[in-house]
């Protein structure tokens, strides 16, 4: 599999045909579903299929209609089997979590993770995500996706390994995160798997034309007021780590994603906190990989979640 050809960033968009696999070549974009003939828009299929499709995919950059980009409406660029989230990643994030109430961590071994259910939480960039109705304190957290391409050099070549880079915000409900409500600790079901919980977008940057995964600055912003300010440089374990980390725990398969994690400045390490409200729009940008933008809507029903017993 050759990521030097072919396509610099690839997504998935709603355009008047419906939902297509779009692709940049530099500033024009194109539609791959149209140029490939495919009645479908699976980014993981591209992924699985881009040695025997590389040499199409260089031709259609210049062949294909061009597509207005400002005229797409962006779905989630893969929709992965599995979407693996790092938490506690950041040295600097972990010492704000534990001034809001979460466990005090020192030093650990390996990483502390979670799934999300990838169907229903990811959500595309621009697309508006309402604060869940049994919910108040909805919280930004700005994490690099990892994008896997070639599950079977995970072990070996963690980052031969990946497809390319995106941006996620792993939004978080800290009712329930920190400090944890339950005894037993953090229910991430709760707290990070509702639905909207990732938006993840615009593009997933390939690997060859991405920057440097160890040294990517990182901005969220809330209403165009900076929130975090960082670089995956300050991460604990890195990209290579994680990919090889996980390739041992389980099988990782082409388009799977995983999170790893985000640095300091979210809305319950302020003092006093701040949380997400209605009419908020957050932004993200981590490195060359584009602006994920989400809206925050007022919740759609209130929910309880108590329990008649």
């Amino acid at each position: 599999m050759n990521y030097m050809h072919g396509p610099e960033r690839v997504g998935v968009a709603r355009t008047a045909a419906g939902s297509e696999l779009v692709a940049a070549y530099g500033d024009r974009v194109v539609s791959l579903t149209a140029a490939l003939g495919w009645d479908h828009c699976s980014t993981v299929e591209l992924i699985r299929r881009w040695d025997e499709l590389a040499p199409r995919l260089e031709e259609v950059g210049d062949s294909a209609p061009a597509l207005d980009p400002t005229g797409l409406a962006w779905e989630p660029p893969v929709m992965p089997r599995k979407l693996i989230c790092v938490g506690a990643n950041y040295t600097d994030h972990v010492e704000e979590m534990a001034r809001a109430g979460a466990p005090k961590v020192e030093a650990t071994p390996f990483p502390f993770s979670f799934l999300k259910p990838p169907t229903t939480a990811l959500v595309g960039s621009g697309t508006e995500v309402a604060i869940p109705g049994f919910a108040t304190e909805l919280d930004w957290e700005a994490e690099l996706a990892v994008v896997i391409g070639r599950p079977e050099l995970a072990r070996t070549d963690p980052i031969g390994a990946v497809f390319g880079y995106a941006a996620l915000n792993d939004l978080s409900l800290r009712d329930f995160v920190a400090p944890f409500p339950h005894p037993l600790g953090l229910d991430a079901v709760i707290g990070k798997g509702w639905d909207g919980a990732a938006p993840m977008g615009p593009w997933i940057t390939r690997a060859a034309a991405a920057e440097d995964p160890a040294s990517m600055p990182i901005e969220l912003r809330v209403n165009g007021e900076v929130r975090q300010r960082s670089s995956t440089a300050k991460m604990i374990f890195s990209v290579a780590q994680l990919v090889a980390y996980y390739a041992r725990v389980l099988t990782l398969e082409p388009g799977d994603v995983i999170a790893t994690g985000t640095p300091a400045g979210v809305g319950a390490g302020a003092r006093p906190p701040r949380f997400l409200a209605a009419g908020d729009v957050v932004e993200i940008e981590i490195g060359n990989l584009g602006t994920l933008r989400t809206p925050i809507a007022a919740p759609r029903e209130p929910i309880t979640l108590a329990i008649e017993r």
